[in-house]
């Protein structure tokens, strides 16, 4: 009769799944095999994560080369930088790695997330990809997080890092356009003289008519920031000639109209002004154009029109300070990475030591042991040596000379049965007669005995022995003048 675990006491069940545990843990082989099965799915989904995760990289990488669109899946974009990064992928993946890092930080700077992104940026930064175009786009990336927040120091020495990534990538329309920024950031610090060396490379690349407003308006700015207005009006004027949309002006406008306040002429900076506070939506620009503008309503004394430009300039400062703030989080981070770009180097590095060290440790343990093996083995053999000529040398003692029963090898069997038995049981192996056997146990006895005594103890002629001799090393497929040689050898290998 079946009966249900359910209608079972708790007792007995209990008992029933405590006696499965215990049998579970006593079969080893079993445990194993579980702990091996669990290793085997576990490798085969990160395998499969990995793929997917190198599948992930190649589509965003795809888009940005062919498509110059950004890869918008920013959960799978996740899912694979969580895959990759492990000291695994950080060494064996490291470009696709930073790639995802890369990708993660543009779509978070897209969504104003800046500290985020910036933190992807410098682990981005950290992965050391090959390929230098991205390792000078990283680098831009970060410049233009310190720029948003006018830190003009820190701006200019990611453009720099930018611009030796990009001039090792041999791709001069990347190379050419950090120059100018390199130059611009030099200005914004007073460095003329570098940002002039700088502007003259620039002016040898003949690249599209968006470089050349850029090389414009970057020497407009190099004249404005000496104060040297007129110089800086005419290239701005070029530069504003050149650009071909209006949201490319928009910067152009705020400096011309920048100049002409500077300058004192209100009544010219005031068309630059009005166009910025219709077309632009970047905070900075507004901030300053309607400053220009509440001053033309201070000097006609517009109290209307002053009292709703100045709403809206702090309207506008609001949003620029919100803006500001969300940089400053990432500009601690930037500091921070710039001061310490590798702060687990340490941890490697003491990793990689300690590998060294226990390496060097078994290396020096083994070659111990087959020196200490080695030690052992002569002195075994040293002390066989002597174990054997002792006991030669006893068999010596109580027989100087072989018995004349001798002769007869069951009688010799008899007397030396106890010392030489292996031995003895080993020479027969080779099925010589008995007279071959004796003459071969005088001569292991009896080394310097010569052919007359071994041929007077066995009551043959010196040539017989010499023949008899010749003989049994035929017969054991030795040369004759090894024969001795053999039969100690024979003795050492018994032992």
């Amino acid at each position: 009769m079946y009966i249900s675990p359910a209608h079972l006491p708790k007792s007995n069940i209990f008992t029933t799944f405590a006696c499965k545990i215990t049998k579970c843990l006593m079969s080893p082989t079993r445990h194993l095999t579980y702990l091996l099965l669990c290793l085997l799915f576990a490798s085969c989904s990160y395998t499969t994560r990995y793929q997917e995760a190198m599948h992930t990289i190649a589509i965003a990488d795809s888009l940005d080369q062919n498509e110059h669109i950004l890869y918008d899946d920013t959960a799978a974009l996740q899912q694979a930088i969580h895959t990759l990064d492990n000291p695994f992928g950080r060494l064996f993946a490291h470009n696709q790695l930073g790639k995802a890092h890369y990708y993660m930080g543009r779509r978070l700077s897209l969504a104003d997330q800046i500290t985020q992104a910036a933190e992807h940026y410098i682990a981005a930064d950290r992965a050391q990809i090959c390929d230098p175009i991205y390792r000078g786009r990283i680098n831009s990336c970060m410049a233009h997080i310190a720029k948003q927040n006018e830190s003009d120091s820190l701006a200019l020495i990611f453009f720099l890092r930018a611009n030796e990534a990009f001039s090792a990538s041999g791709k001069e329309w990347y190379y050419a356009h950090t120059l100018l920024d390199v130059s611009e950031f030099h200005t914004y610090l007073h460095h003329f003289a570098q940002a002039d060396s700088v502007l003259r490379i620039a002016q040898s690349y003949n690249l599209d008519a968006y470089y050349l407003a850029r090389y414009y308006e970057t020497q407009g700015l190099y004249f404005y920031e000496q104060l040297q207005y007129d110089s800086a009006l005419y290239y701005f004027h070029q530069a504003l000639d050149i650009w071909q949309y209006e949201e490319d002006r928009l910067y152009t406008y705020k400096k011309l109209m920048q100049v002409h306040l500077d300058m004192g002429d209100q009544a010219s900076a005031l068309p630059y002004a009005k166009i910025i506070v219709e077309h632009s939506a970047t905070p900075n620009e507004l901030v300053n154009a309607y400053y220009c503008l509440m001053q033309d309503a201070k000097a006609n004394n517009d109290i209307e029109l002053l009292s709703r430009y100045a709403h809206a300039r702090q309207d506008a400062n609001r949003l620029l300070n919100a803006q500001v703030g969300k940089y400053r989080g990432a500009l601690t981070l930037l500091k921070e990475h710039l001061a310490n770009p590798h702060p687990y180097r340490w941890a490697w590095i003491t990793l990689l030591c300690l590998l060294v060290a226990c390496l060097l440790l078994v290396i020096a343990i083994v070659l111990h042991r087959r020196y200490a093996a080695r030690r052992l083995q002569v002195a075994h053999h040293q002390i066989e040596d002597l174990s054997i000529s002792a006991q030669l040398s006893n068999i010596r003692a109580t027989y100087p000379r072989p018995r004349k029963q001798w002769n007869d090898y069951n009688e010799l069997k008899k007397d030396l049965e106890p010392q030489l038995h292996d031995w003895l049981s080993q020479l027969e192996t080779y099925q010589l007669s008995n007279r071959e056997n004796v003459f071969c146990t005088y001569m292991l006895l009896y080394p310097n005995a010569s052919l007359e005594e071994l041929a007077d103890w066995m009551h043959y002629s010196a040539t017989g022995v010499s023949t008899f001799k010749r003989r049994i090393a035929q017969k054991i497929g030795i040369p004759t003048r090894g024969l001795y040689h053999f039969l100690h050898e024979m003795l050492q290998s018994e032992k």
